[in-house]
């Protein structure tokens, strides 16, 4: 559809702002290489939104009018709606402004976002401590040291993309959401480090299994053995002593869950198990079975 009025347009600014000269043979688009005659103005816009002057059939078209495209008509910018020149006119009358006060919803009221620390944090203390005091201290993590990490989250996230905004939250949710956040954050960080680093030896003192410093363990007196082979040979009677005493505590027999301790560990099955030791297979079954059990317990103490 052509334009109505002949005379110059420009393409929008995204589309490279070039001159568009409508008359009635069509529109003369002047290019930078240049000027292409279009007989249509969908031609013309397709040309122009592809910035293509061949567009081929392949290029999209945008299906949007003329009229609409160079803002005319119905489209434009009507502009003000009074003369300029009329503002100047000897009988020009001044009429004061009215003020009108708004209803309190209504007023745009600046409320800073953002805990400011050195005013409020001793609540943000208070309110840490009574959410996750106990579980910092279960953990065996110095709670002021947790605290102090709150501090600094807090301080990030005032610079940040979610501050604190009363508009959104309470003061009490937001910082008990973010001590959630950092308590969890300084959990899974320290589980790592226990994961990877141990202070001590496992071994059994009296029937009981505990921690024992170096010095104070049979590894001391270890002979030629060294590094995993030590280790190895540590966890393995430890594991002997708890299948024992496990044994004891069932009403099994204490020596044959040793024996069948010993036949895992070496690599045999089931089947040659119940051979090797000659009890009958659901007596084996129900050995392997506390075997794996107490192996299982011990895992999840040890944190492995």
């Amino acid at each position: 559809m052509l334009l109505r009025t002949e005379g110059t347009y420009y393409a929008r600014t995204e589309h490279g702002g070039h001159q568009v000269v409508a008359d009635d043979q069509g529109f003369l688009v002047t290019w930078p290489s240049g000027a292409v005659r279009y007989p249509s103005a969908r031609q013309t816009i397709i040309a122009l939104t592809n910035r293509e002057p061949q567009p081929s059939p392949r290029h999209r078209d945008p299906k949007v009018s003329s009229h609409r495209y160079f803002r005319r008509g119905r489209f434009g910018d009507p502009g003000p709606q009074i003369d300029t020149f009329a503002l100047f006119s000897p009988n020009l009358t001044v009429v004061a402004p009215v003020i009108v006060l708004k209803s309190s919803p209504d007023l745009s009221i600046a409320i800073p976002v953002g805990i400011d620390l050195a005013k409020r944090g001793h609540e943000v203390r208070k309110l840490f401590y009574a959410g996750y005091g106990r579980r910092v201290t279960r953990h065996g993590y110095d709670p002021e040291d947790v605290l102090q990490e709150v501090y600094q989250g807090l301080l990030v996230r005032n610079r940040g993309k979610c501050p604190f905004d009363p508009s959104k939250s309470s003061f009490g949710h937001y910082v008990h959401m973010v001590c959630g956040c950092i308590v969890s954050n300084y959990r899974r960080r320290y589980s790592r480090l226990e994961r990877n680093e141990q202070f001590g030896v496992l071994t059994m003192n009296d029937g009981a299994y505990e921690m024992q410093d170096v010095r104070d363990s049979n590894l001391a007196v270890v002979g030629p053995l060294q590094g995993e082979a030590v280790e190895t040979e540590s966890t393995q009677r430890v594991l002997e002593t708890l299948v024992s005493a496990r044994a004891s505590t069932v009403g099994v027999s204490p020596v044959l869950a040793r024996q069948c301790f010993g036949l895992m560990v070496k690599g045999y099955r089931k089947g040659e198990i119940v051979t090797l030791t000659g009890e009958p297979p659901n007596k084996i079954a129900k050995m392997l079975r506390l075997i794996r059990q107490t192996a299982a317990e011990w895992r999840t103490y040890v944190g492995l």
